[in-house]
Formats: C-alpha cells, sequence, structure tokens
C-alpha cells in the first residue's frame, strides 16, 4: 500500500506543478486549456490508481477452519463463514488462520474464498 501511496503522491504532484507554456506569436492562445491539462491530469491518476489497487490489493481474513460437507469452511468470531476453496494450501480443520485469496459470492448469497496462501497459523481454535 506504501508503493500506492507514493505513486499517488508524484502523479498529483505532477499535475499540480505542470503548466501550459504559450507560444508568443502574438496570434493568441495556441494549445490545451488549464482545465484540458488539469482534467487529463486526474484522468491519468485514476487509472494509475486503479491499476494499481487492482494488481496491488490482497484479501485477507482470518478465523477457525471447519469441516463441512464437501469440503471445509472458516468462520471469523465476528464476521461471516466462508466455504474454502483450497487451492493446494493443506488447511486443516480445527485451525486459527490468516488466508490471502479472493472472496466470491454466488447467487444464493453464499459465500466462499479462493485460498491462494495460508499467510499465519495461529495453532487450534479456541472454543
Amino acid at each position: 500500500m506504501n508503493v500506492t501511496l507514493k505513486v499517488l503522491a508524484v502523479v498529483m504532484l505532477m499535475a499540480v506543478l505542470s503548466r501550459s507554456a504559450s507560444a508568443q506569436t502574438g496570434l493568441g492562445h495556441i494549445g490545451s486549456t488549464a482545465g484540458e491539462v488539469v482534467g487529463a491530469a486526474v484522468g491519468v491518476a485514476a487509472v494509475t490508481t486503479l491499476v494499481l489497487y487492482l494488481t496491488l490489493h490482497k484479501t485477507y481474513i482470518t478465523g477457525c477452519t471447519q469441516s463441512v460437507e464437501g469440503g471445509s469452511s472458516l468462520t471469523d468470531h465476528d464476521g461471516p463463514s466462508y466455504f474454502l476453496v483450497d487451492g493446494g494450501s493443506g488447511l486443516k480443520a480445527g485451525k486459527r488462520v490468516k488466508l490471502q485469496g479472493k472472496k466470491r459470492k454466488d447467487k444464493q448469497g453464499k459465500l466462499s474464498f479462493r485460498v491462494s496462501k495460508i499467510k499465519k497459523d495461529y495453532g487450534p481454535c479456541q472454543q
């Protein structure tokens, strides 16, 4: 997230400090207006921020795993329960873990989480 903020700060600084140069031809203003330059800079900053967010953003969930029919699930103490789609990470039931991956919601509203990595294993769940 630190890299995202640095890139966003540089882009915004460039947008603020950029000015259009006027030719001294006596024919009036040639080139883009200040509004067009600012609009283009804001557009570039928005697209850059979106691309960085989508590429660098990581989703984490933390909770206790348990066996359910057809797989396993993770329940947080104050959050929703997710059906876990294990990507070969070797999850075991009864463990409190922090997982990295992608959240999904199907048409019936059931939540699932595609596990890409186990970030931390906190040991057995405390009942």
